[in-house]
């Protein structure tokens, strides 16, 4: 041995063909209705068009939405965040953390090395996954047979087990014919309780229950997604009963969430989840590579201002990669505070001046001026971004706020195409950061886009992965936290609340502690709609 704690995982697959069809149960009209029935279709709303259907090529929440449907993750989250059964039936850890064995699934082991070979090729260009296996080892990796197989680290990390969530395995026999990356934007084959029936690339996404699927079967025939970016739209969609459920802006929520006729009809919730807003400062920007000049920017964000007046006091602020509700957040570490006029004193002290007294400052005879991107119809970006930019005329800074489709948008920023972003995170379970600033996860590697690089911080980011004792390893990320509020690499915002409408014929609707309604088992997999409130189901249009 090297002396290095070796990372296996035993996958115990429970393996059945993909075509076993199995036939669907009989519904009888007297069936109680207050108990699950199956059929039915929803509608839901995704907020933009999803890149691909590739799921190891994913590139957004978007096409993870989908995804969740079309294929079963190696290992579930329940409503505690807690690791369950998914693909595997049930895996062992070795105890020095770098072998897991897993046993289960309806695919293949051979199916699933083919799929992490796929992930760690460079080639493949998987932005949200790669990372989480950058330390697969291929030698120690082996199918022991067609129910089970060993997956071996180079290292020991304790998020391993959670990032089994991201693995979704795909079939060698379809994925490795014809070019990956191309092909199955539009078309997918996968393993998960509902088959693709029909894409309309920017307009919607039709599935269907699969009769055959191995796993616990899910109550709903259909699900169909339409996509509609503007949050406007989406509300009224909702309102008309031409969507099932929508995140809502906080001026609907406070302004129609109280109406007796829409309470009807619709659920009101509201609830806080892993996620935070930030704006991605590109480090490799000639500008922006300063953090000095990203603290003063950041000073020029009124954070209370916004939580009283935009959201209403339904948001709280961020001062790093952590949220309040995460054993890794640092409470020492300060929000920090709105100050224009600190602000412009350290971008004067940095040579930036109004040498030719046009209202702009200056240095080297160009003038200060920025470029954000935005995701355009979004309720919750455009005032930050119109706040800002006012906040930065005033002294003397010019900020260009660019809305983009949100496909373009990442596309943009995954190619370093940009100065700065406004956007958010969904996080995972585990608090590990690895992927979005350790400087080995530049894209198409990993989530880097902010090409952020700190010895000190990689260090950490490494130590805080490999400790398996949770005291140890919060100390070691609260350090983590205070130094990155210190670069800036984000300039972290704000935590608002999640407020959703859902459309009360939808029944068993049950929030997570940390994700929410979404992506977590049961959660979208357990909803159903009683017989006699079936508005959308239509006959099937194959394209």
């Amino acid at each position: 041995m090297d002396g290095v704690k070796r990372f296996v995982v035993l996958l115990l697959l429970a393996v059945v063909a993909c075509t076993n069809e199995r036939p669907l149960p009989t519904v009888s009209t007297s069936e109680d209705l207050k108990k699950p029935q199956e059929g039915g279709t929803v509608v839901r709303r995704l907020q933009g068009d999803i890149a691909t259907l590739n799921p190891v090529m994913a590139q957004s929440v978007n096409d993870r939405q989908v995804d969740y449907y079309l294929h079963t993750p190696m290992v579930h989250f329940d409503a505690d965040l807690s690791a369950i059964p998914g693909l595997a039936e049930k895996w062992e850890i070795s105890s020095d953390g770098r072998l897991y064995t897993s046993d289960g699934s309806n695919v293949t082991a051979g199916d699933v090395l083919f799929t992490l070979k796929k992930i760690i090729d460079p080639q493949t260009e998987a932005p949200q996954i790669a990372g989480a296996f950058d330390q697969l080892d291929l030698r120690t990796t082996r199918v022991v047979d067609p129910h089970t197989i060993v997956v071996g680290f180079k290292d020991g990390i304790s998020p391993q087990l959670a990032h089994f969530n991201d693995l979704l395995v795909i079939p060698e026999h379809v994925y490795a014919r014809g070019d990956f990356k191309i092909d199955f934007t539009s078309r997918v084959v996968g393993c998960g309780p509902y088959r693709l029936v029909r894409r309309v690339a920017g307009k919607e996404i039709l599935l269907e229950r699969r009769p055959e699927y191995w796993g616990p079967r899910p109550n709903l025939q259909r699900v169909l997604f339409k996509v509609i970016a503007d949050d406007i739209t989406a509300w009224n969609a909702m309102k008309r009963g031409e969507i099932d459920e929508t995140i809502i802006s906080t001026d609907t929520w406070l302004a129609e969430g109280r109406r007796p006729e829409l309470q009807k009809f619709i659920d009101f919730r509201r609830f806080y989840t892993l996620n935070y807003n930030y704006i991605a400062w590109n480090n490799r920007d000639p500008v922006l590579g300063d953090k000095r000049l990203r603290r003063a920017l950041a000073m020029c964000i009124d954070l209370k201002s916004i939580i009283e007046n935009v959201y209403h006091g339904t948001a709280r602020a961020m001062n790093g990669p952590f949220t309040p509700d995460q054993w890794a957040y640092n409470p020492d570490v300060p929000v920090i505070e709105y100050n224009p006029q600190e602000a412009l004193r350290t971008l004067r002290s940095l040579g930036w001046l109004d040498t030719n007294k046009d209202g702009l400052l200056d240095k080297g005879g160009k003038p200060l001026k920025l470029e954000m991107l935005i995701t355009a119809g979004s309720i919750a970006s455009n005032p930050f971004a119109q706040l800002f930019q006012a906040e930065l005329k005033k002294i003397g800074i010019e900020l260009d706020v660019v809305p983009l489709d949100f496909a373009t948008l990442i596309q943009r920023v995954l190619a370093g195409n940009y100065q700065c972003a406004y956007l958010s995170w969904n996080l995972d379970p585990d608090p590990d950061p690895f992927a979005l600033f350790d400087s080995s996860q530049f894209p198409p590697r990993g989530q880097n886009f902010v090409f952020y690089s700190n010895p000190e911080a990689d260090r950490l980011l490494e130590e805080g992965r490999r400790e398996f004792d949770q005291t140890k390893r919060k100390k070691t990320y609260q350090q983590l936290h205070a130094l990155l509020a210190d670069d800036q690499p984000y300039t972290w915002t704000l935590q608002v609340s999640s407020k959703w409408a859902i459309n009360k014929r939808i029944r068993d609707v049950k929030e997570s502690k940390g994700w929410g309604l979404f992506q977590w088992f049961p959660g979208e997999l357990g909803w159903w709609i009683p017989i006699d409130q079936r508005t959308h189901d239509v006959p099937l249009r194959r394209r």
